[in-house]
């Protein structure tokens, strides 16, 4: 059998905040085929190179033509953990004291994978932990995370193969609560309180196909209207001792916000050229700059 390697996360979406949808169409830049680099998804890496079956496709949907599939890789055994599947990345952290996430899931058939999705983060110690998640579980359970080290209790709620269910999860400064069909089926404390970096959907390969559509996110990290970002750019991006912000015409920022990979603020000033930035430890951060007129834009930038 091939070897596989844990998912490796990028820091490149370009997600803005408020509400975000994402179900896959054409109309939002997606195209059958690997959801792979897609809009800034990744996914699972083997030892050939990235696993192939995870497309977005026509097969099913919960709404409009398309939706993502979480397949089975029959070039791979079947693994402990969920591993096989894809992942997407803020832009910036998005702030756990107000945040929803609801999605539609269909798992093909029973006694097959688990299939488990995520809302990740990065704690002190540069690991991705879970803030909140639900598996699909083989045997027609499905379970809600209660933990770091992905503890879960079992819902009340069941599935069916073949019928779409939809999950939602809120996230607040001291609750996580989890619904099934719009009814409330647990409600547990915070017990990261880390910002949401993300979120994927993994299964451990022992057959069936899961497929995921309908995203919807809801946050009020971002609570501004955004640039176009191709209108803004950030220079010399890498940069070593000093960074500037290149804006539209007639723009001027009122707060320029560094944060690193946990979201963690690690430098603000209100100036948008010559921001001295050769204290800040190498590696990747991400630049928030708010104008006069409260536009905000985020970038990723490198420090060498």
């Amino acid at each position: 059998m091939k070897k596989i390697y844990v998912l490796l996360l990028t820091f490149a979406s370009t997600l803005t905040f408020a509400q975000q949808t994402i179900s896959f169409e054409t109309a939002e830049g997606y195209s059958a085929g690997t959801l792979h680099q897609q809009n800034g998804w990744e996914v699972t890496e083997g030892s050939d190179g990235f696993i192939t079956n995870q497309v977005v496709t026509n097969e099913k949907a919960s709404e409009g033509i398309y939706s993502f599939k979480n397949a089975f890789e029959p070039t791979f055994d079947f693994q402990f953990f969920p591993i096989f599947g894809a992942s997407k990345v803020f832009e910036i952290p998005a702030n756990y004291q107000n945040f929803t996430f609801s999605y539609d899931v269909l798992a093909t058939e029973k006694l097959g994978s688990d299939f488990e999705f995520t809302l990740f983060a990065v704690n002190a110690n540069d690991e991705y932990v879970p803030v909140a998640g639900v598996g699909i579980e083989n045997r027609g359970f499905i379970y809600l995370i209660k933990d770091e080290n992905y503890g879960f209790d079992y819902a009340t709620s069941e599935w069916t193969p073949n019928t779409w269910v939809n999950i939602k999860i809120e996230v607040t400064q001291d609750e996580i609560k989890y619904y099934i069909n719009n009814t409330l089926e647990n409600t547990i404390a915070n017990y990261t309180h880390l910002n949401v970096a993300g979120f994927n959907m993994l299964h451990n390969n022992y057959g069936a196909d899961a497929y995921y559509d309908n995203f919807v996110i809801t946050t009020e990290s971002l609570n501004a209207k955004s640039f176009d970002a191709a209108a803004v750019s950030v220079y010399p991006n890498p940069a070593k001792h000093v960074l500037s912000l290149k804006l539209p015409a007639q723009a001027a920022v009122s707060d320029v916000v560094f944060y690193n990979l946990s979201g963690q603020i690690v430098l603000r000033t209100n100036q948008s050229q010559n921001i001295d930035v050769s204290a800040l430890a190498n590696g990747s951060y991400f630049v928030k700059a708010t104008t006069t007129d409260g536009t905000v834009v985020a970038k990723k930038i490198i420090k060498q």
